[in-house]
């Protein structure tokens, strides 16, 4: 039988061996080292030891310090005073002392609070009539609410009456359309809104235009605004009577775009109910009749667009008469250089005024800004100044903090309605809207330019 060969140890087996025995002899070695530091070692060639207390141990001591004294007798008692005497020649005393009362000499006086129960109750606070201090105001969204009264009483009592008013309406075949009274008033007073500038201080006025189109703007823009800022509604808008009547509920008063041809190409496809040059007087009468009968309630007409139908002479003529023989004003939004309107409403006659420049052409902050200023500069040089706009919510946002400032500096926040005019040579009246809150009520007062 043949020897067996020794086999070689496995390379795993031995690395894992010398492994053990290596950390075992290092470990064996430190332990010693420890071991003999320990028995042997000396606490004079240690290194030094600092204890950290978390918390103290005792009390600390605390020692009253020693205050000054300003007078030597200031630990002596207190010395009894004894209470001052009148006589009653000399009248009332000035004040009633605890003495004078427990002599009899003087009643309780009335400090305006019962004890019942040892429980005190202020019944009275006296105070002179030169100190009462006059009843505050705060503006709310643009509305000044007088302390102790709602938000909505105030609102309410801004309120424009309801259209349409019989007197200034006409019912036709197109829907209800607006005419002057037997009596000579005209949707252009009755249906705008009151104001009245007794100190003759510079006015500005605002025109929020493109409403009705973003119910979500539209709803910001009538609760948000003062109501002095005059609201215009897109054509088409659905449900353009129900937002007229919701912005005169909430004070505003309103005109009504009219599309009108434009020149720019970028602009988009023209308006289907728009006016053309091309049109006769009695085509544009019939588009405008339609329009005006799609909602009552608004004083005057505004131009959507225009650049080409406003600059045609024969054209303006049409809309300036059809508009003057309803009743109407009409505004310009100040977007366009040249326009016949103003040579043309002379002859009309026509209520009439142009806004001085938009205010949000960049609808960015900074520029909106720079326009407001502008606008008050102007207001300040010619006496009014009017402004148009388009309802971004950054325009509405703006002008929410820009109208409150207006009081401070002296500018009053005026409807456009009263910066409209007629031209002295057209006429010999103007008829302005009146402060009487009945519906429909006017008075007659004479011509007064506005515009500087």
């Amino acid at each position: 039988m043949a020897a067996k060969a020794p086999r070689e140890p496995s390379p795993l087996r031995s690395a894992i061996k010398h492994s053990v025995l290596s950390f075992a002899t290092v470990g064996l070695a430190l332990t010693a080292m420890a071991g003999g530091i320990h028995v042997w070692g000396s606490d004079d060639t240690s290194s030094p030891v600092r204890q950290i207390a978390l918390f103290e141990t005792e009390a600390p001591t605390i020692t009253t310090p020693q205050l000054k004294t300003r007078l030597a007798s200031s630990n002596a008692p207190a010395r009894q005073i004894a209470a001052p005497s009148f006589d009653e020649e000399d009248g009332a005393p000035p004040f009633v002392t605890d003495a004078m009362i427990a002599r009899g000499e003087a009643g309780t006086p009335d400090l305006g609070v019962d004890y019942v129960d040892g429980v005190s109750r202020v019944v009275r606070v006296a105070a002179r009539s030169d100190e009462v201090p006059e009843r505050q105001e705060v503006r709310i969204n643009g509305i000044s609410v007088s302390s102790g009264q709602s938000w909505q009483e105030s609102r309410s009592t801004l309120a424009l009456p309801r259209a349409p008013v019989a007197a200034v309406a006409e019912r036709t075949s197109l829907g209800t359309l607006p005419k002057i009274s037997d009596d000579g008033r005209t949707p252009a007073g009755v249906y705008a809104r009151p104001f009245a500038n007794t100190e003759g201080r510079p006015t500005v006025s605002i025109i929020l235009g493109g409403l009705g189109i973003n119910r979500t703007h539209t709803r910001s823009a009538i609760d948000e605004l003062p109501p002095e800022v005059t609201l215009s509604f897109a054509p088409g808008t659905r449900d353009l009577q129900g937002w007229i009547d919701q912005a005169r509920a909430a004070g505003h008063e309103v005109l009504l775009e009219v599309p009108l041809e434009a020149y720019e190409l970028s602009s988009g496809p023209a308006h289907p109910q728009s006016l053309t040059t091309t049109m006769q007087e009695a085509q544009i009468e019939s588009r405008l009749s339609a329009l005006m009968a799609s909602a009552s309630g608004y004083f005057g007409l505004t131009n959507y667009q225009g650049g080409r139908f406003l600059r045609s002479p024969e054209s303006v003529s049409h809309l300036a008469r059809l508009t003057a023989a309803r009743g109407l004003a009409f505004v310009e939004d100040g977007s366009l250089p040249r326009s016949a309107m103003d040579t043309v409403a002379t002859d009309a006659p026509l209520r009439f005024r142009r806004a001085n420049f938009p205010i949000d052409t960049q609808p960015h902050g900074g520029d909106i800004q720079e326009r407001l200023l502008e606008l008050e500069t102007l207001a300040i040089d010619k006496g009014s100044a009017v402004g148009s706009g388009f309802a971004y919510p950054v325009t509405i946002d703006i002008l929410k903090a820009w109208t409150d400032s207006l009081s401070a500096k002296g500018i009053v926040l005026a409807p456009a309605s009263a910066a409209t005019h007629t031209r002295p040579s057209a006429t010999a009246g103007l008829e302005t809207a009146s402060i009487d809150q009945q519906a429909g009520g006017q008075a007659d007062m004479d011509a007064v330019d506005t515009t500087g």
